[in-house]
């Protein structure tokens, strides 16, 4: 049997990576297992903002549930873990323990701020897995232009 892995940093959430992992379990009879990691108790800085007794942390924890149950509905079998750390060392420690054959990531943006160091994190994720990798690229969120605009 499958076992997908799909992480979400509370502060930098992937749905797409999460609703991609969620649609294709059920259609290859997978189990996955959500990872959502805060930050550390005690942080400091923008990354505290999102941390699980927050309202941001607590927004990101309502998103999760709220697509599981819909997956569950659906037929997927989804196993919800919640952890606080550094993200990539514990996607890295539970794609291990969990014995996961397929992790679902989100593609580095590269183009944004911050693009450098997302792609520095996903480097090190996907040295540090034994397992298949599927990238998921996040939607590209563009206003609508009138021509000549």
């Amino acid at each position: 049997m499958e076992r997908i892995l799909v992480g979400i940093d509370s502060t930098r959430p992937s749905w797409e990576a999460l609703v991609r992992a969620l649609c294709l379990a059920p259609r290859i009879q997978a189990r996955v297992s959500v990872l959502v990691v805060f930050p550390p108790d005690g942080g400091a800085g923008p990354k505290a903002a999102a941390g699980k007794d927050t309202p941001e942390g607590r927004a990101v924890r309502r998103r999760v549930d709220s697509e599981i149950e819909s997956a569950k509905a659906a037929g997927a079998t989804v196993d919800l873990f919640v952890t606080e750390g550094r993200y990539e060392r514990e996607l890295i420690d539970a794609a291990g323990q969990l014995k996961t054959t397929l992790l679902v990531a989100a593609a580095a943006g590269g183009d944004g701020e911050g693009g450098e160091r997302e792609a520095e994190l996903l480097g090190k994720i996907l040295n540090g897995v034994d397992c298949r990798v599927e990238l998921v690229s996040p939607k590209r969120h563009h206003e609508s232009q009138k021509d000549g605009a």
